[in-house]
C-alpha cells in the first residue's frame, strides 16, 4: 500500500510537470491555465482507456488514476458491464464511450443503442439520442418504447409537431400507456387545443396507476380550475398559468413555445418573464435566463423573485459580484425562503475567497434551519483552515454534536475541531467515537491521522492515512490522505 501511494503521488506530480511543459510548448502562459485548458492540452495526448480521467467535482479539480485494461481483452459483455458501471454512478461520458465500443463490436445488436439513446438523453444531447433511436427503429419498427423516447426525443428539441405524430401513432394500440395520453394531452395543449387537452388529461388520469403522473395531471387541471374561477380573467392569464405549470412539471420547451406567444402579445408582463427566465435556466442557457429576467427587473426592480433569478443566473455565468448585489437586493426585499438566498450567498463569498461573509452566511443557514449535520461542516471547516479561529469551530462543532448526538459526523466534526484548539485528549476520544459509530467514515480516519502525525505518533497516522484512503479512494478525503501519507513517508 505504501509503494502504490508513493507511486500515486509520482503520477500526479508527473501530470503536473507534464502539462507544464505542454503550456510552455505552446507558448502559453501559466495564468491562462483552468481546468478546462488542462483537458484540451491533454485530450491529443491521452484517451480515456489510458488511465487518466480529469473531472470537475464541486468546483475543484481532481485527477483520479484508473488501471489500463488492454483494449483486446474486452468482450462485447465487458464493454456493456463497464459502460453500465459508469452509467449508473453519473459518469455518462465514458458510459457512452463504452457502448459504443460494444457497437463497434456487435453492429447488429439493439441493446447499446438502446443504451446510448438513454444515456445520450440523460446527457442532453437529443440529436445523437435521436439517431439511436432511428437505428433501433430501422432494427424494429414497432418497438414501442423506443417510439415513446423518440417522442419525448422530439419534445425536448421543440419539435411538436414530431412528437404528435409519433404519440398519436401509438395511440391507436389497444389500451395505451397513459404516459402517451398524457403527453398527447400536452401536445394539445401547447397548440392551444384546450378542451381535447383537458379531455385528454381526464383520460389519462382515469387510467394511472402512477401517484406522480396523477400528480403531474392534476397540477395542470388546477390551472384550468384556476382560470375558470377568475371568470373576467384574459386568456394570457390561461397561458401564464399552464406556463406555470408547464415549468413545474419540468416542460421547460413547453412552457418556453406559450410563453414566447404570450410575450409577443404582451411584453409588459413582469411574472411572464421571469417564468420566461425559469424555463431557460433550467435548461441551461444562461444568456437567455439573464436577458429575461433583465426585462423584468426594468419592469418592477424591487421583486425579489426576480432579483434572486437574476443573482443566480450571474452567479451561473460566473459575475460573482454582480450576483451577490443582486442576492442582497432579494434578501433586503424579503425574498422566501430566506434560507436559499443566504446558502447561494454563502457560497458565492466562499469563491470569490470573502471567507468572513461566507461563514456568517453558513450561521445564518444553521440559524435557520439545523436538520442537515452537512450544513455544519463548512462553516467549521473556514474557521479552522482559512480563518484560524478554532474555538468558533469548536462552538459550532458543539452545537452539531448537542443537535445530532449519534452521529458520527457530529462527533468528527468535534475531534477536528479539538484539533485546532490543542485538546488533544479529547479529540481523540471523539474521532474514536465517529469511528465506532461508523468505522467506513473516511473524515474521521483522515482527521485521527492529522491529529496523531501532530502528536508525531507517525505510525499510527500512516495507517489512518491508509484506511481514509482505501474508505474514499477517488474522493476529496482519500486525496487529501494519499497525499498526507506521502508527505509524511517522506518525512
Amino acid at each position: 500500500m505504501r509503494k502504490f501511494l508513493a507511486f500515486l503521488l509520482a503520477i500526479i506530480l508527473a501530470i503536473v510537470l507534464v502539462t507544464g511543459a505542454l503550456f510552455y510548448k505552446q507558448e502559453g502562459s501559466f495564468n491562462d491555465i483552468s481546468i478546462d485548458s488542462v483537458i484540451h492540452l491533454w485530450s491529443d495526448v491521452i484517451s480515456i482507456d489510458e488511465g487518466i480521467v480529469v473531472y470537475d467535482g464541486d468546483g475543484e479539480p481532481e485527477i483520479i488514476v484508473v488501471e489500463p485494461e488492454p483494449e483486446q481483452n474486452l468482450t462485447y459483455d465487458e464493454r456493456i458491464e463497464k459502460g453500465d458501471y459508469y452509467f449508473e454512478r453519473g459518469f455518462l461520458t465514458f458510459a457512452s464511450n463504452e457502448y459504443v465500443k460494444a457497437v463497434n463490436l456487435e453492429p447488429d445488436r439493439v441493446e447499446p443503442y438502446s443504451k446510448l439513446l438513454k444515456t445520450n438523453y440523460e446527457l442532453g444531447d437529443y440529436v445523437k439520442a435521436q439517431k439511436n433511436a432511428e437505428i433501433i427503429l430501422q432494427k424494429n419498427p414497432n418497438d414501442i418504447n423506443t417510439l415513446f423516447d423518440l417522442a419525448l426525443i422530439y419534445i425536448k428539441q421543440s419539435d411538436f409537431e414530431n412528437a404528435s405524430f409519433v404519440l398519436d401513432k401509438l395511440a391507436l394500440a389497444e389500451n395505451p400507456d397513459p404516459r402517451i395520453t398524457y403527453y398527447r394531452a400536452l401536445l394539445e395543449i401547447v397548440n392551444e387545443n384546450h378542451d381535447e387537452g383537458k379531455k385528454l388529461l381526464k383520460e389519462a388520469l382515469r387510467d394511472s396507476t402512477d401517484p406522480e403522473l396523477d400528480d403531474d395531471i392534476s397540477s395542470l387541471l388546477s390551472s384550468y380550475t384556476e382560470f375558470e374561477f377568475a371568470k373576467a380573467a384574459d386568456e394570457l392569464y390561461l397561458s401564464e398559468l399552464l406556463s406555470r405549470s408547464f415549468n413545474k412539471l419540468g416542460e421547460y420547451e413547453m412552457a418556453i413555445h406559450k410563453l414566447k406567444g404570450i410575450l409577443k402579445t404582451r411584453n409588459d408582463l413582469r411574472d411572464a418573464w421571469i417564468l420566461f427566465g425559469f424555463a431557460y435556466l433550467n435548461l441551461e442557457e444562461y444568456y437567455f435566463a439573464q436577458l429575461a429576467f433583465e426585462r423584468a427587473y426594468e419592469l418592477d426592480s424591487e421583486w425579489p423573485t426576480t432579483q434572486y433569478f437574476l443573482g443566480v443566473t450571474l452567479a451561473e455565468l460566473g459575475t460573482l459580484d454582480d450576483a451577490i448585489l443582486y442576492l442582497n437586493y432579494a434578501l433586503n426585499n424579503n425574498f422566501q425562503p430566506e434560507v436559499v438566498v443566504h446558502q447561494k450567498l454563502a457560497d458565492l463569498y466562499m469563491d470569490s475567497g470573502d471567507y468572513a461573509k461566507s461563514v456568517e452566511s453558513y450561521e445564518k443557514v444553521l440559524s435557520i434551519n439545523k436538520d442537515d449535520i452537512n450544513s455544519f461542516v463548512r462553516p467549521i471547516w473556514i474557521y479552522i483552515d482559512y480563518l484560524n479561529e478554532p474555538k468558533k469551530a469548536l462552538n459550532i462543532a458543539e452545537v452539531a454534536n448537542a443537535t445530532f448526538p449519534e452521529s458520527a459526523m457530529s462527533y468528527n466534526l468535534l475531534g477536528w475541531s479539538q484539533i485546532g484548539t490543542n485538546d488533544y485528549t479529547e479529540a481523540e476520544k471523539n474521532l474514536k467515537k465517529a469511528i465506532e459509530l461508523e468505522p467506513g467514515l473516511p473524515a474521521a480516519h483522515y482527521n485521527l491521522a492529522r491529529l496523531y502525525e501532530v502528536q508525531n505518533r507517525n505510525e499510527l497516522a500512516l495507517e489512518e492515512y491508509q484506511k481514509a484512503y482505501e474508505l474514499d479512494t477517488n474522493g476529496s478525503i482519500g486525496n487529501l490522505a494519499a497525499q498526507a501519507y506521502n508527505e509524511l513517508m517522506v518525512k
